[in-house]
């Protein structure tokens, strides 16, 4: 919907090795892959192939530019799931009813008013499909848990007793929101809807 069918050409001749075999990976003819990779070429002003006997690679130039087409298509990929429509489903978190009441569902509000069809339900007994839990962060606020969608700061202050004005300092806390899938669940165009949100808001 959103892609540039030129940076779909280009990684699959990139991959292939070969505009005859890209073009038969993408159901289109070799006139056309090579049409589209001149055309890329020219609207960048670089070179991205050596053609080469009996097989294409990448030059210098189109080694830089692969990293830029695979996060474009990345990106529109997310950005068009985002807003496709997902079959109905009910999503049982496993939370604290703390944790769920006073981060989770005011995190996911944005979230759910795009996808209507879902519903968030939390469950404290029995099977999860998703488990999201608070674990304190290491010293650096920098360095998030490779299981974690979200870091918090928080701000503890005590309650302050009269004459006493050190108390009025603020004390913080990093805490980083794990995000377990199921097995299942990790499968799932939902779960990976839901982790990107939620990491969104890093």
């Amino acid at each position: 919907m959103f892609e540039d069918f030129r940076l779909n050409v280009f990684v699959a001749v990139a991959r292939e090795g070969s505009f005859t075999k890209a073009a038969a990976a993408l159901g289109v003819s070799q006139p056309a892959v090579s049409q589209n990779v001149a055309d890329l070429e020219k609207s960048l002003g670089v070179k991205l192939f050596e053609r080469l006997r009996g097989e294409v690679v990448l030059t210098p130039e189109g080694e830089v530019f692969m990293k830029y087409a695979r996060n474009i298509l990345d990106s529109c990929s997310k950005a068009e799931s985002m807003f496709t429509d997902l079959q109905p489903r009910t999503i049982r978190v496993a939370a604290s009813e703390e944790i769920y009441e006073y981060v989770i569902a005011p995190a996911l509000e944005s979230f759910l008013k795009v996808h209507r069809d879902i519903v968030i339900e939390r469950v404290m007994f029995g099977e999860a499909d998703l488990t999201l839990a608070l674990a304190k962060a290491p010293d650096s606020p920098f360095e998030p848990n490779p299981d974690a969608v979200l870091r918090l700061r928080l701000s503890v202050s005590p309650a302050m007793k009269m004459g006493d004005f050190s108390a009025t300092h603020e004390k913080i806390s990093y805490f980083d929101l794990l995000f377990k899938p199921s097995a299942t669940f990790a499968c799932t165009k939902a779960c990976r809807l839901l982790k990107d949100y939620l990491a969104s808001l890093l």
